[in-house]
C-alpha cells in the first residue's frame, strides 16, 4: 500500500507498545473507526498519557487514512497485515486492526460513495422556441431571430434537484450538442481502454 512518510511514521509509532499502551491503541482504533462511520464531531485528545504533543490525533489519522485507502481501493485483509507488518506491529494489533476493518468495510465505502465531487448530473430538459421581433435601430442595424429557452434539470449526489437555464441561438445550439457529442464519444473511448 502507498502511503506518505508522515501516513507511516505516525502508523509505526501506533504500533510501538512503548509509545501506545493496549487500551490507548484500542481507545485510538476505535474513535478511528467511529468517526470514519459516523462522521464525528468530538476532536481526538490525549487519552491520558504524556502524548500531548499530538501524537494520538497524527496516529489517529494515519490509522483512518489507513483504512480509507485499503477501502477505497478495495484491498483486502491480507495486504493491510503486510503493510503493518512493514511498520513493525505486532501480531496482536494487526490482529484487531483487520479485524475492525473488516467489521466497518461496507459502511466505510458507502460514507465514500456519499462524498465527493461531482457535478450535478442532467436528469431532464425544457425547451422552448422563442423569436425576436427585428427592429431596425437608428444606426441601420438589425436584431432578432429564433432562440431557444432551454431548462436543465439537474440532480446532485446528495438528492436535492435544480435548474441550469439558458438562451442560445440555433448556431449556438448546434454547437453545444456537437461538443457533447463529442465529448460522450471521447468517455466512451477512454471506457472501452481501461
Amino acid at each position: 500500500m502507498d502511503l506518505s512518510l508522515e501516513i507511516s511514521s505516525a502508523l509505526r509509532l501506533l504500533g510501538n507498545s512503548t509509545n501506545f499502551g493496549q487500551a490507548e491503541f484500542k481507545k485510538v482504533l476505535q474513535k478511528a473507526t467511529d468517526d470514519l462511520i459516523n462522521s464525528g464531531k468530538v476532536p481526538v485528545t490525549s487519552t491520558g498519557s504524556g502524548a500531548c504533543d499530538g501524537t494520538i490525533a497524527r496516529s489517529h489519522a494515519a490509522l483512518a487514512t489507513l483504512f480509507i485507502e485499503a477501502v477505497k481501493s478495495n484491498q483486502d485483509g491480507t495486504i493491510v497485515t503486510s503493510t503493518l507488518e512493514d511498520f513493525n506491529w505486532p501480531a496482536e494489533r494487526i490482529s484487531e486492526t483487520v479485524k475492525e476493518l473488516d467489521s466497518c468495510r461496507e459502511r466505510i465505502r458507502s460514507k465514500l460513495a456519499s462524498v465527493g465531487t461531482y457535478p450535478p448530473h442532467i436528469v431532464d430538459v425544457d425547451w422552448k422556441l422563442d423569436y425576436h421581433v427585428r427592429v431596425m435601430s437608428s444606426a441601420g442595424e438589425e436584431g432578432g431571430g429564433a432562440f431557444y429557452l432551454i431548462t436543465l434539470h439537474t440532480e446532485e449526489s446528495d438528492g436535492r434537484r435544480g435548474k441550469v437555464t439558458f438562451s442560445c441561438s440555433l448556431a449556438q445550439l448546434s454547437h453545444l450538442v456537437t461538443q457533447l457529442r463529442q465529448a460522450s464519444r471521447c468517455i466512451q473511448k477512454y471506457a472501452n481502454n481501461s
